[in-house]
């Protein structure tokens, strides 16, 4: 008997599914990266297992799967697993995949499809997430934004370098700081990344889907999955 999905792995694997191109990133150190980009799931493995062959450090490459939409999922073994044990399921024509949404009691509103090469798959795209997770509208605040995006890069940059060299190392990331006002529709997204973060729930981690289309939804996916990192290596630890 195949062993029953859990729901942020299936999630998971719905995206990586519908995936219309990977990245793969290895952290080499000292703030340098060996990237990569892949059109299929096993091309990306492959150009994981290279990476890491290449770089010779122990550390292992994370792949992520990214949509048409933007949303993304990284790929983990317990991820892998699950889409291994038990597929998803495909369809031959773009009305039987909403159908069989429909039937999984998910809003119409709600029911993206999108073909793939084994056939058309659907996923739900969770309620408010436009409203949660579109771009900002323009505002008169338009014109300082250039200054502020010229030094952020770089500063973010080396932040991240960091963290993710502590996160191999099992550290959890301090949560990004939106104190700011243009953070402020955002809190409550990172509120709750943060408890799933503090309860060590790395399933519930990697469910939390994220469209990194302005500063606020990329800070938190950077948090996110440095703490997915940061927890895997704890738990490897404690196996």
């Amino acid at each position: 008997m195949a062993p029953k999905v859990h729901p942020a792995d299936h999630a998971a694997a719905r995206i990586i599914a519908a995936a219309e191109r990977f990245e793969i990133a290895l952290f080499r150190g000292q703030g340098v990266y060996a990237k990569a980009e892949a059109a299929s799931l096993d091309e990306a493995r492959t150009a994981a297992a290279r990476l890491e062959a290449e770089a010779g450090n122990g550390k292992r490459a994370m792949i992520y799967a990214l949509t048409a939409e933007g949303r993304s999922a990284l790929v983990t073994p317990a991820t892998l697993e699950a889409m291994e044990t038990n597929p998803v399921q495909t369809y031959s024509k773009k009305f039987n995949a909403c159908r069989a949404a429909e039937r999984a009691g998910i809003p119409a509103e709600r029911i993206a499809v999108t073909k793939t090469a084994d056939g058309y798959v659907w996923r739900d795209t969770g309620p408010k997430a436009a409203a949660t997770e579109s771009a900002p509208a323009p505002s008169a605040r338009a014109k300082p934004a250039p200054a502020l995006r010229s030094e952020a890069p770089r500063r973010q940059r080396t932040d991240y370098d960091r963290l993710e060299a502590e996160a191999h190392k099992g550290l959890l990331p301090a949560p990004p700081d939106f104190s700011a006002a243009t953070h402020a529709r955002f809190r409550g997204k990172l509120a709750k990344l943060v408890d799933l973060a503090a309860a060590g729930d790395i399933a519930g981690l990697r469910a939390f889907e994220i469209n990194p289309v302005s500063s606020s939804p990329r800070a938190m996916a950077r948090y996110r999955d440095l703490c997915v990192i940061a927890l895997e290596v704890r738990a490897e630890a404690a196996a």
